[in-house]
């Protein structure tokens, strides 16, 4: 992630308006860590300002609200940084190569599934991309399919929008979102082919796959009659895992295959060929209907918190539910009546981070895109309930 390490900031005077980038508000924590507000191009996120013992500052993006691109947080930066008169020690921020901050027309947030997407033309989904040389050459040779990408590593999402511009291919949505979470936002027999090619094996921390029973639960929701949910994997532990699990269904239609020969394969393949290492194909194919699935709302608050008993009963702390869990992770002041509280909240096995902002006694979800999915929702009704416990 881009950042600089700096021996001392100017403080800012906020709101602050620097080139292309507006400095909202400050918010510091007890820890002596630093949020700030920035939008930047029409995008809002935080950027961190961790203090340093020996060094100063490390300044970075906020991970829970980065924006779609690494430019944006890139020029953030940048104007971050000349506006505070930072002296840099050390940077990885590369501004040659981040002159074009713009938005992408492939590149999609959750809420465009959640809200518009349509689903009358066959869906295709790719999960963890990589290179994108599958996914480019499948919607080439398909073009009336509509495919979606998802990936969590910036550079492969900016590598394979490059591409889609350049080969002028209007057939792809990109998104990075967890794909074990994804699946709720897609329509039940929506999809004609699921692919999860080569992904990482986690064999020390097993929750951590993106093949669960949940997932593949999920997947023939959303696959319709004769569609096929397809592993393609080196590991031996992985194809092993993945097969004993659709054995476990009550009835499947599974086909295994050994070094099969692909139209297209990726740069990873093509090194373990070489190494002579055996690659695994396990295809699920669905073979019943699924109900109908409502399209998933968001979470919010209907009620009004005092920021000032917040910030007096506030410990870090973890609850745990049947099966999911909420951790108060850390309290920020922005002033005497506002604040942030960062959490982390959803399934065991996979959850997600926001923070929960407090504006006179108004309470609101940062990002706001905090959906009703099932783990989510059993999470919320936790927050709420300590909320309220505070507000009595």
């Amino acid at each position: 992630m881009p950042n600089f390490h700096t021996r001392s900031l100017k403080p800012l005077h906020y709101p602050c308006t620097y080139h292309d980038t507006t400095f909202h508000w400050q918010a510091r924590s007890q820890k002596g860590n630093v949020l700030v507000l920035a939008t930047c191009r029409g995008e809002t996120f935080m950027l961190r300002v961790l203090p340093k013992e020996a060094s100063g500052f490390l300044v970075k993006g906020d991970k829970v609200t980065r924006p779609t691109q690494a430019s944006f947080l890139q020029k953030a930066l940048i104007d971050f940084r000349d506006a505070s008169d930072a002296h840099v020690s050390h940077s990885n921020i590369e501004p040659k190569k981040f002159l074009d901050v713009r938005c992408s027309a492939y590149l999609k947030e959750i809420d465009f599934f959640a809200d518009a997407f349509d689903t009358q033309k066959e869906i295709w989904v790719e999960i963890g991309f990589g290179s994108g040389r599958h996914l480019l050459h499948q919607a080439k040779k398909n073009p009336h399919v509509q495919f979606i990408g998802l990936e969590i590593h910036k550079p492969s999402i900016e590598q394979v929008l490059k591409q889609c511009e350049l080969q002028s291919i209007d057939n792809i949505f990109v998104i990075d979102y967890d794909a074990r979470q994804f699946m709720e936002f897609l329509s039940s027999n929506s999809v004609g082919r699921i692919f999860v090619h080569f992904p990482v094996p986690w064999d020390k921390k097993p929750h951590r796959r993106v093949f669960s029973a949940a997932f593949i639960e999920e997947a023939l929701r959303v696959l319709h009659v004769n569609a096929t949910l397809e592993l393609r994997t080196d590991s031996d532990a992985y194809f092993s895992f993945v097969f004993e699990q659709m054995m476990h269904l009550s009835r499947a239609d599974v086909h295994v295959k050994k070094n099969a020969a692909l139209e297209i394969t990726s740069k990873y393949e093509d090194r373990w060929r070489k190494m002579d290492k055996d690659i695994y194909d396990v295809i699920l194919r669905n073979e019943q209907a699924s109900p109908d699935k409502e399209r998933i709302g968001r979470l919010a608050f209907d009620f009004h918190v005092d920021f000032a008993k917040v910030r007096e009963a506030f410990e870090e702390i973890l609850r745990r539910g049947e099966g999911f869990f909420v951790h108060f992770e850390e309290l920020f002041t922005i002033d005497e009546h506002s604040g942030l509280i960062r959490l982390s909240f959803g399934a065991n096995e996979r959850n997600e981070k926001c923070y929960i902002f407090i504006d006179h006694a108004t309470m609101r979800y940062l990002p706001e895109r905090v959906l009703d999915t099932k783990s989510n929702r059993a999470a919320h009704t936790l927050i709420e309930e300590w909320f309220h416990g505070i507000r009595h």
